[in-house]
C-alpha cells in the first residue's frame, strides 16, 4: 500500500479524535457494569462496539502516516 502524506495538523486531529473515542469506549464499558436497566446496558454495549471499531480505524490511519 502506498504511504499517504498527511499534514501535521491532520495527524494531530486524528490523535485527538482517537483519544476521545478511547475515552468513550472506556467510560461506556465501565458504566455498563454499573447500569441496572437492560436497555441501558444494551445501548452502552453498542456504544463500546462502535467506539472500538472507530479506534481501530483511527489507528489504521495513523499507521499509514509512519
Amino acid at each position: 500500500m502506498a504511504k499517504k502524506e498527511y499534514a501535521t495538523h491532520e495527524i494531530l486531529e486524528v490523535h485527538e479524535v482517537l483519544t476521545v473515542q478511547t475515552a468513550s469506549a472506556a467510560k461506556s464499558s465501565m458504566m455498563q457494569g454499573l447500569a441496572s436497566d437492560r436497555k441501558l446496558k444494551q445501548l452502552l454495549a453498542e456504544d463500546v462496539e462502535v467506539s472500538q471499531k472507530a479506534v481501530e480505524e483511527l489507528k489504521a490511519i495513523l499507521q499509514e502516516t509512519n
